[in-house]
């Protein structure tokens, strides 16, 4: 129980001070729906870096000892890393439109939280080096305010990469907790290790958000939704057949689950191009 403490607190402290950040940031800001954007904007671009530093090189891992099982423990941490921590600060940062030096002062944080738990033997590195985490941040927090003005421009390729990142963000933690409850599990062969699961795993979340992304962007309506459920599904079935996917879902729950999903990324198209649908309707109210 102290071991258990001693590694999952300094988590949990981190986990309170970005929450409380990223609160206040949301607080503060009167389009709240373009702060959502933002953050799952940032989510991506480091769950795509996640996906080849932590998931293809294992560069570095994490000992939160939260979750019994160790590679899912490990998931969990690199989770509260790329989805929270880091992202968090990266909003905060633009919505207060903060400088280099703020950017930097930022690093140097995370650069000295690393340390940190180093010492504490909850984050081992294995090829990764802090000093990279010192460079690399600050033009991390550069990125989301130059895709903060992006939006703000209605910029179309900008627009388009946000409600892609939105949708694959929701995705890969969906399949995580899908993967986590034991129903979904991909690999080659007989056996689905997993780390094999998850190198394949975002892999296939990104076939399914990109479809999911295009057709969606060019139209929000019943029939493209239900194509996207069904696109959906001969993917499953294909990868089951192919074995590389191992689903022990229901198929009820399996449809009812992609029919939310579907749903929400309605939603989602919804933020990313609300003022679309403002012109739209002020086009019928006019004729």
């Amino acid at each position: 129980m102290k071991k258990l403490k001693r590694n999952s607190l300094p988590f949990f402290i981190l986990l309170l001070i970005h929450t409380c950040l990223l609160g206040f940031t949301i607080q503060k800001s009167k389009n709240r729906k373009k702060i959502f954007v933002l953050l799952f904007a940032n989510m991506g671009f480091a769950y795509l870096f996640e996906y080849f530093i932590f998931n293809l090189f294992k560069a570095y891992s994490y000992k939160p000892k939260i979750v019994t099982k160790r590679i899912f423990d490990n998931i969990f941490g690199a989770f509260l890393s790329q989805a929270i921590y880091v992202p968090f600060t990266a909003v905060f940062l633009t919505r207060k439109k903060c400088g280099w030096g703020s950017k930097i002062a930022s690093g140097i944080y995370f650069y000295l939280v690393e340390k940190v738990f180093l010492n504490l033997g909850i984050f081992k590195l294995s090829g990764w080096k802090s000093i990279y985490t010192l460079i690399l941040l600050p033009f991390y927090f550069k990125l989301s305010d130059f895709w903060f003005a992006s939006l703000n421009k209605k910029t179309s390729i900008v627009r388009f990469l946000s409600l892609f990142f939105m949708i694959m963000v929701t995705e890969t933690n969906l399949f995580l907790i899908l993967a986590f409850l034991r129903r979904l599990r991909m690999g080659r062969g007989r056996y689905h290790s997993w780390r094999e699961h998850f190198i394949l795993s975002p892999l296939y979340t990104i076939l399914i958000s990109l479809f999911t992304a295009i057709i969606l962007r060019k139209r929000n309506v019943f029939g493209v939704k239900l194509g996207v459920v069904l696109f959906a599904a001969f993917l499953n079935k294909l990868f089951v057949k192919l074995k590389i996917l191992k689903n022990t879902l229901h198929p009820i729950a399996y449809y009812a689950i992609r029919s939310i999903m579907i749903f929400v990324y309605g939603q989602y198209r919804e933020w990313v191009y609300e003022d679309e649908m403002i012109d739209s309707l002020e086009k019928k109210n006019n004729q």
